[in-house]
């Protein structure tokens, strides 16, 4: 998570070093989510079959170690293509690596929420210091620091880590078996919008900050209080789920993130975009650990690793309709538009969420 928020503050020095406009950053960005999607589903399959996930998770690694250096040489939209492409590849390897080890490590815990919030947690550390060293000068302070930390832990993984989970012996999971199971279902679609949200915001809005002339420093603390809001809200959040289920902090969350985009673009202040920002990024953490709740609970051992890759295959496709789609639409109608757009999305995936509630199907309240 600190190689993907690294560059976020940098977006605006990319379109200007490299003469780009807003929808060719979009289409450069967006090499994330399609090498990721290429990659995560066989990976996703691996991970059932394999006990040594930590020889995955060093590669993974190696991949982000890979991708820091084609950015510190970024000189072409292509060689910025590449380095998300390389990045995408190691999120896919590294997420579907250690998603099913802390599902599995939670089997039969009655505080499953607070447990696996912790995963949150490490993914908001990461959103929080991303932003901060992507803010640091020169321009390839922030890929050299990432680059080094990337081979470090790619070597202690691949030779310090060992496998605590005892693994099933054989694959029990099909992708046409876990698709029957509305909690797949609706974890994959919250986050699809949740990285729908994510990936616009983190490409169009450093670019709508610079065009009303803020700092890249401004950048990087605004992205900060997201990643930061994210962190610390994650210990609520799982004991919110623990009390109530899953649904009510998804409901809480959709509702929030529509109006918070749209408050985003509407004003221009710095000090009312921070409390926006925080919501956003509570928001974003609710949606994002609520989901990885819903798939922990549909699916068994043995089929994790290949539903933890249906996850991440929807996190890869709303992050590729975020950038793309933003970048395109802002092109034509304004950077704004993206944002009433996506965040009127945020109804019909409440309504779903409805519909798909085991608890309100009981009451009878929805059939």
């Amino acid at each position: 998570m600190l190689g993907y928020g690294i560059i976020t503050p940098s977006i605006p020095i990319f379109a200007k070093l490299l003469k780009a406009s807003e929808a060719e950053i979009g289409f450069a960005f967006s090499a994330y989510p399609v090498a990721f999607l290429i990659v995560v589903l066989p990976f996703g399959r691996l991970v059932d079959r394999v006990r040594r996930k930590n020889f995955i998770i060093a590669l993974g690694m190696f991949l982000l170690f890979i991708s820091s250096l084609f950015l510190i040489f970024a000189k072409s939209i292509l060689i910025l293509s590449l380095a998300r492409a390389f990045q995408g590849m190691a999120s896919a390897v590294s997420w579907v690596a250690a998603q099913p080890l802390a599902a599995q490590c939670t089997e039969g815990w009655e505080k499953k929420g607070i447990q696996l919030s912790l995963v949150s947690t490490a993914y908001g550390l990461g959103m929080i210091a991303g932003p901060l060293i992507g803010s640091l000068n020169p321009f390839e302070l922030p890929f050299i620091i990432c680059a080094v930390i990337a081979f470090l832990l790619s070597a202690f993984s691949f030779f310090a880590i060992k496998p605590g989970v005892k693994e099933p012996e054989v694959q029990k999971g099909s992708i046409s078996a876990l698709l029957q199971k509305d909690g797949i279902i609706l974890g994959c679609i919250i986050i699809l919008y949740a990285y729908i949200c994510v990936g616009m915001v983190e490409l169009l809005f450093p670019l709508y900050m610079d065009s009303l002339s803020f700092k890249k420093y401004e950048i990087g603390i605004l992205f900060g209080v997201i990643a930061i809001v994210l962190t610390i809200c994650q210990p609520l959040i799982g004991i919110w789920i623990n009390r109530s289920g899953p649904y009510r902090p998804m409901y809480t969350a959709l509702v929030l993130t529509g109006i918070s985009l749209f408050l985003l673009v509407k004003t221009s202040s710095f000090l009312f975009w921070v409390p926006v920002a925080g919501v956003l990024g509570f928001c974003l953490g609710a949606l994002v650990t609520t989901s990885m709740y819903l798939i922990a609970v549909s699916s068994r051992t043995g089929e994790q690793g290949l539903a933890y890759g249906l996850w991440n295959l929807s996190f890869s496709i709303g992050y590729l309709i975020g950038p793309a789609g933003g970048g395109v639409i802002s092109n034509y109608f304004g950077i704004p538009v993206p944002f009433f757009i996506t965040a009127i999305l945020a109804v019909p995936i409440l309504l779903l969420g409805l519909r798909f509630n085991p608890a309100l199907r009981e009451k009878g309240l929805i059939r």
